[in-house]
């Protein structure tokens, strides 16, 4: 019997974590290789769902936007990583610009695919951004996917992955590559194979599961 995920597309939106830093590979080709999904990323590196002009990766909606018309079973975004950064430590723009930005963002995606099943996902609790500022964001965009009727991976609320623990960092995210694959003692962000496969790939794999008709 089959798992409702075989064979069905997803679009991956985003910032590094769906794209991958520094390594082709993310969570989301894991997730898509462990249930024969097929795949399309167009997640950037640096990318924020608010408009931040010195965000090297401009903004998730535009990548919605620059998107194939053709409709996916599925379409996966993450984002406030570097809105996070964006908001407290550059004062580029308030969480409440955030939160609008996040409604554009869901209404492009339903507008331009109105049959396909949105999921975001909440990336781990970061040690590397302000902690109130997470909060904050987390806080609005629980508000806004539950408006738009968006499902949501949640990675920071259901698991145990949180680099404010040192521990946990150094373990699991990476900056720099070793041999060719990510390495560890990263500064928090970045997930690294270990993070990926531990914390995100099951969170991420559950719900799609759940999300689609069997």
């Amino acid at each position: 019997m089959g798992n409702g995920l075989a064979g069905k597309s997803l679009y991956a939106f985003g910032d590094s974590i769906v794209h991958g830093h520094v390594y082709p590979r993310s969570f989301v080709d894991l997730v898509a290789e462990r249930e024969s999904m097929t795949l399309t990323k167009y997640a950037r590196n640096g990318a924020t769902i608010g408009v931040d002009p010195h965000a090297s990766g401009g903004q998730i909606r535009t990548q919605v936007e620059e998107a194939t018309d053709i409709a996916p079973d599925f379409v996966l975004l993450d984002g406030g990583t570097n809105d996070a950064q964006s908001i407290f430590r550059d004062q580029r723009y308030a969480v409440g610009t955030y939160a609008d930005e996040l409604e554009q963002t869901l209404y492009t995606m339903q507008r331009k695919w109105p049959a396909a099943r949105i999921v975001y996902v909440a990336a781990h609790k970061l040690g590397s951004r302000d902690w109130d500022t997470q909060v904050a964001l987390r806080e609005v965009t629980l508000r806004a996917c539950q408006k738009w009727d968006v499902a949501i991976a949640d990675v920071f609320g259901d698991t145990t992955f949180d680099t404010r623990d040192d521990a946990q960092r150094a373990k699991y995210t990476f900056d720099d590559l070793v041999n060719g694959f990510p390495g560890t003692d990263g500064s928090g962000t970045h997930p690294n194979m270990a993070g990926i496969t531990t914390f995100y790939v099951p969170v991420v794999s559950a719900k799609l599961k759940q999300m689609s008709p069997r």
